[in-house]
């Protein structure tokens, strides 16, 4: 038995045993794959709603779409709202909060990738050794708490164990990664360079090398754009329009443009993939940044030499697979025995944009 963790219920269990009307907020992919299993389980929606400035007579999945103030006016005071769509601004968490302080709501946790086993109770029971010892291991409270608040979430679905453990990404960097003007930084999965920027914005602007791969084309034109940007600076950033992997050579990517492109089940169009050990080329490399959209235990196997050798700074998503919770610190552990890791989570919901930091024991 787990000890942190306090929820039972798994938040589909709740769906299918509830009294009150069960609505959706949102529309778009997560919509679809909650009512699609509310359809095979026979589990009643009872409408849908959405934001009042998105509400113009839309349908939906047969619905028409209200405002919340008027699906309330037809179903009654007391709802069950589930989240049917992901968010980061802040203005939209806060009418989440707001909601939740009227309603029972929930926002289940969904597969980025249609293969994903997700947490259970029987899926719980099956990695309990392994997240026992991750959960032990972790480097301070605050991870532990992320950890924990993490698991609860992913099985009830209730978004406040998401507000509770949240911390500010750039906080969070300072105080751990402490990135300065000596970085050789590796930037993997580097989008249109905003994690480029980041660093500049820690470091005042100053580091000896940035080398930034990402294998979605109309991303890598935005990223070479601001490399030549900086260069007019003096700041130079090598480009590879590459994926990372856990070997060279090419492999199926969907490049949607955007920052979901991804080499998991894709099959869109072939590009090359090289490892941190080749893009390293014997670099004593400082810092790494992954986000590589569930290629990450790829891109550690693919840089096990560098890893270890140099001991660099990790910042790795932990977010694409509920497995990576422990198979990703246990990899860099392996890798490098005395890194201390932290986890943290930073203002999203669903759980996405959480992650493992790793730093070398002085």
């Amino acid at each position: 038995m787990l000890i942190f963790m306090i929820e039972q219920e798994s938040v589909w269990e709740l769906l299918k045993r509830t009294a009150k009307p069960i609505v959706l907020y949102g529309m778009g992919n997560g919509a679809d794959k909650i009512l699609d299993w509310c359809e095979a389980n026979e589990v009643p929606v009872q409408g849908v709603f959405a934001s009042d400035e998105f509400v113009r007579g839309q349908q939906f999945r047969g619905f028409t779409v209200e405002r919340y103030a008027a699906i309330k006016a037809r179903l009654g005071e007391e709802l069950l709202v589930v989240i049917a769509f992901a968010s980061e601004r802040p203005e939209v968490l806060a009418r989440f909060r707001e909601l939740a302080s009227e309603q029972e709501v929930v926002a289940p946790h969904l597969p980025l990738f249609a293969e994903e086993e997700l947490v259970s109770s029987e899926w719980l029971a099956k990695h309990e050794q392994e997240l026992e010892l991750v959960y032990e291991r972790l480097a301070d409270d605050a991870s532990r708490k992320v950890f924990a608040n993490t698991l609860n979430y992913k099985l009830s679905g209730k978004i406040s164990y998401l507000f509770e453990c949240a911390s500010e990404r750039q906080e969070d960097l300072r105080q751990l990664i402490r990135p300065d003007a000596k970085e050789i930084y590796l930037d993997l999965g580097a989008y249109n360079g905003d994690t480029i920027q980041e660093l500049g914005e820690l470091t005042n602007w100053q580091w000896r090398e940035v080398v930034a791969v990402e294998p979605d084309r109309r991303n890598c034109r935005k990223l070479r754009a601001l490399a030549e940007e900086l260069a007019r600076r003096g700041l130079a950033v090598e480009v590879h329009e590459s994926g990372i992997w856990d070997a060279a050579g090419e492999l199926s990517f969907s490049d949607s443009g955007g920052r979901q492109s991804t080499f998991i089940g894709a099959s869109k169009r072939e590009v090359p993939v090289t490892t941190i050990d080749v893009v390293a080329a014997g670099r004593a490399v400082s810092y790494i940044k992954m986000d590589v959209e569930g290629a990450e235990v790829q891109a550690l196997q693919g840089g096990a030499g560098t890893i270890s050798q140099h001991k660099p700074k990790l910042f790795v998503a932990a977010y694409h697979y509920d497995v990576d919770l422990f198979r990703l610190p246990l990899l860099m552990w392996q890798l490098v025995p005395d890194y201390k890791i932290y986890l943290r989570k930073h203002p999203y919901v669903p759980a996405w944009e959480f992650n493992f930091i790793a730093v070398p024991s002085k």
